[in-house]
């Protein structure tokens, strides 16, 4: 199946969500220098989304392929045997906001920052989840990350291997032992229902 990429997002920040994750009141006094962080940084997100429907085959309980390329898991076994639609997915904040982040040099910037990192990786990854539903006509029920539930993180770089030029389209990298560039990016295989 073809790659969709969603490269276009226009990034909107929830903020009263976001307020409510810091358990801060918007609006509060100890909230003004919070205020003033995210009005100079809350357009810098650009996040983006890579998916594609993969063919999955079992081979042992342990073991399965999608599209062709090895993956070993016992618990994404089971689920594939559950049936349904099968997604890699690579999603990420931007590379523009964690560079941005790393020109902050007090401890509070650093931090508000990379929580708007992390809102913009969870707004691609709701983006991901809208779009599969309207092409696909699924929704989207669980979500496996390499690295959690006996999935093993070596296995992320055979997700990249999924999909053609990821840092050409989305801008992300990933290393050797698993670590993607920028940080704040999620790869899995999502499972959906319809």
């Amino acid at each position: 199946m073809s790659v969709v990429a969603l490269t276009e997002l226009k990034f909107s920040l929830n903020e009263d969500e976001f307020y409510g994750h810091l358990r801060m009141k918007k609006g509060s006094r100890r909230a003004i220098p919070i205020q003033r962080i995210l009005e100079a940084a809350k357009e810098i997100p650009n996040p983006k989304v890579l998916y594609r429907v993969s063919e999955a085959k079992i081979i042992d309980a342990n073991s399965f392929t999608l599209d062709g390329i090895l993956f070993k898991s016992a618990l994404v076994v089971d689920k594939i045997r559950k049936g349904g639609l099968i997604f890699p997915n690579i999603v990420t904040s931007g590379v523009e906001i964690e560079n941005y982040c790393m020109t902050m040099n007090g401890m509070l910037e650093q931090y508000i920052t990379m929580e708007l990192c992390n809102s913009a990786c969870r707004f691609a990854q709701d983006a991901m989840a809208e779009d599969v539903k309207r092409r696909y006509g699924t929704e989207l029920v669980d979500c496996l990350y390499p690295g959690e539930e006996g999935f093993h993180l070596d296995y992320g770089k055979n997700l990249f291997d999924l999909f053609d030029d990821v840092e050409k389209t989305i801008g992300v990298t990933i290393s050797e032992t698993g670590l993607p560039t920028p940080s704040r990016t999620a790869y899995s295989i999502c499972f959906g229902k319809k």
